[in-house]
């Protein structure tokens, strides 16, 4: 990540670090061209402090913001309350539920590092790191006809000032699945009643399918389409649940369907079930790693992009960095070509596979195996490049 440079020649600097994680170590590079245009790069580690008191959620920009500055939740269901250290440590930034009965207290297993978001008939509120209820799971698949829109408004929840509502809704709004006995008619309404939305397909172990990957992208388009700005996020499947244990997820998989959710547009990721072996709780602790360094390009706005068939992408612009997310949604090879708005003829460094290409004519030029991700990063005009494989300078 880069801060906005500051243009003016002066012999003082001051930057204002924003988006960090609380309780977290941060490599930070300052990096300087004098009149002479020689650069100067200098290093430091930093640790930001815990949360304490109360939390202000809000959403702002299709963000959810905390005490103003954008948020991007990595988040688990129903994690309990002795558990929840071990899942901070693997990168987890937010717990909705508690699955032992200890809701009332999971403020204190927080300890500054996350936040919770609690079943709304608790009421809880005023708690530290506590930033909202959420309804049941899967209202849509709750409820049957007759309903009107004005029945679905009238369930809505309003928590206190400072506090959001979240709603996990089935696949069944999106254009590739079968509808509920309720149709598609209500989603909107659906929609209105809560501040932050997200949904669950899981292609392996609710389809049954190997070929369907591609509707991780594509329903996270639609609900974006649905929430009409609002901040969204989606569930990913990371064990076996409904389906045959040959078409279990893998690391593989969930790395693939977490990186087609976020370039479809997900401000959120969340997996599901909070119980995974131990190759995909690993992948899964790389995963909230890599998205956490790159929070605030994934929030920041986007970029048009465009590839083709089964290569779904995403892309971002922030401080003058371009970001762009590929995925390939088949099990098969491809070579392709990602079109990306303001790639014109910019290096890109391939995150994590140290290596670079040169985009032509707003043109990326790839090989991706199946399954395949990519994530490119440009650094803004101006930036000497330095070491960036191992960590992000923000």
């Amino acid at each position: 990540m880069w801060a906005p440079s500051q243009p003016t020649p002066t012999s003082t600097h001051a930057f204002d670090f924003t988006d960090l994680s609380p309780a977290t170590t941060y490599h930070l590079w300052l990096h300087d061209v004098d009149e002479w245009n020689r650069p100067l790069t200098t290093q430091l580690t930093v640790t930001t402090a815990p949360r304490t008191g109360t939390t202000a959620a809000t959403v702002g920009n299709g963000s959810i913001l905390l005490n103003g500055q954008p948020f991007f939740p990595l988040t688990t269901w129903s994690t309990c309350t002795n558990t929840i250290p071990d899942r901070i440590g693997l990168g987890f930034n937010l717990f909705m539920g508690e699955g032992c009965g200890h809701e009332q207290t999971i403020s204190s297993a927080l300890g500054g590092k996350a936040v919770a978001v609690v079943n709304a008939t608790t009421k809880l509120a005023n708690q530290p790191g506590v930033i909202g209820w959420y309804y049941p799971d899967e209202l849509d698949g709750r409820v049957s006809l007759p309903l009107s829109p004005a029945d679905v408004t009238s369930m809505a929840v309003t928590p206190p000032d400072g506090m959001l509502s979240f709603l996990t809704l089935t696949n069944h709004f999106f254009s590739g699945a079968a509808p509920l006995s309720i149709g598609r008619s209500l989603y909107p309404a659906f929609a209105s009643i809560a501040n932050v939305i997200g949904f669950d397909l899981y292609p392996l172990q609710n389809w049954c399918r190997n070929d369907a990957f591609q509707s991780v992208y594509d329903a996270q388009r639609e609900l974006d389409t649905l929430a009409a700005g609002k901040p969204t996020f989606q569930w990913i499947e990371a064990r076996k649940m409904d389906c045959s244990a040959a078409l279990s997820p893998t690391p593989q998989t969930v790395a693939a369907e977490t990186w087609l959710a976020i370039a479809g547009g997900a401000d959120g990721i969340g997996y599901f079930p909070d119980e995974w072996s131990a190759d995909v709780g690993t992948e899964i602790g790389a995963l909230n790693t890599q998205i956490t360094d790159l929070a605030p390009a994934l929030l920041a706005p986007a970029v048009t992009a465009s590839a083709p068939a089964a290569v779904k992408v995403g892309a971002h612009t922030l401080n003058g960095a371009l970001y762009v997310i590929a995925v390939n949604s088949s099990t098969s090879p491809f070579d392709v070509q990602l079109q990306v708005d303001g790639a014109g003829s910019r290096t890109f460094d391939v995150l994590g596979e140290g290596r670079q290409v040169t985009a032509a004519d707003n043109a990326i030029s790839d090989h991706f195996g199946g399954l395949g991700v990519h994530i490119y990063v440009s650094a803004p005009d101006g930036w000497t490049q330095t070491s960036t494989q191992t960590s992000t300078p923000h």
